[in-house]
Formats: structure tokens, sequence, C-alpha cells
């Protein structure tokens, strides 16, 4: 069961840990990913994710979402096969969830239709190809509107 238990005589609060790393803003991919040049910008994308992974299996009532597959792909391809044995078992098990799906989350302002449905397809079908049903996203994210 994906859903966490709630009490109907009480306020139920759900805290919803994510991360939004962009895929280029102020640095390249490559320097958000490997976490250099944090005087522009403090993040190492592949740090969180080792981070997130280690505390999901470390906690198992610890759940976690991702949005961009991007990094994951990239994160993903420097993984041994216990690692993502692991991965599979925390997005089967509903803890490790990929919501929207793109494989970055585009400036809806500024991007063409066309684009935004490219790059919604290329990030959807490889969590497809990777995670079968239970790596399709259920939820549309969009946390950075510009």
């Amino acid at each position: 069961q994906s859903c966490p238990p709630t009490r109907p005589d009480m306020l139920n609060v759900h805290l919803v840990p994510h991360t939004h790393d962009d895929v280029g803003w102020l640095k390249t991919v490559e320097q958000y990913f490997y976490g250099v040049r944090n005087e522009v910008q403090h993040a190492g994308v592949r740090y969180i994710l080792d981070s997130v992974v280690a505390e999901l299996l470390a906690e198992p009532s610890r759940r976690f979402v991702y949005s961009e597959v991007a990094f994951f792909s990239r994160w993903w391809q420097q993984q041994d096969e216990a690692t993502r044995d692991a991965v599979r078992q925390l997005v089967q098990e509903g803890r490790l969830e990929f919501v929207g799906g793109g494989w970055c989350m585009s400036d809806e302002a500024t991007t063409h239709y066309a684009a935004s449905i490219e790059q919604l397809t290329l990030g959807r079908r490889f969590l497809r190809r990777l995670f079968g049903a239970c790596g399709t996203p259920r939820v549309a994210w969009q946390i950075d509107p510009f």
C-alpha cells in the first residue's frame, strides 16, 4: 500500500520529500550533476540521489518523489547492479516515486508545446523501460514555474 495511514480525529499533514534539480540554468548539466562551480550555486545531484537511496533503504517508512529524469538517467548509468536492484525494489514498493516524468521540468512560459511533449515522452519511455508500469508517473509535477 502506498498511502500512509491517517487518523480521522486528527489533522493529517503529509510532508512530501522531494528535490528540484535544474537541468541547466546557472550551470551546465555536468556541473549540476557533479557539484562543481558551487560559488555559482551549491548543488551536486549525484550526491542527492546517493543520499536519497541510502536513506530509503535504511528506513522502510521513508518515501521520496523525484522528477528530473535526465539526472536520474545519468546517475543510473553509474550504478552497480546491486544498487539498481535496490532502486527497482524501492520503485516497486512505491517508496521512490517519479512525478511528472519529463526529461526535465521545462519552463512552460517559453517552451513550444511540441518540445514539452517530446521531453515528456523521452523521460516516460526511459522510466517505463527501466521499471515497467510502476515507473510511470501518476502525478503531474510543475513546482518551478516561470
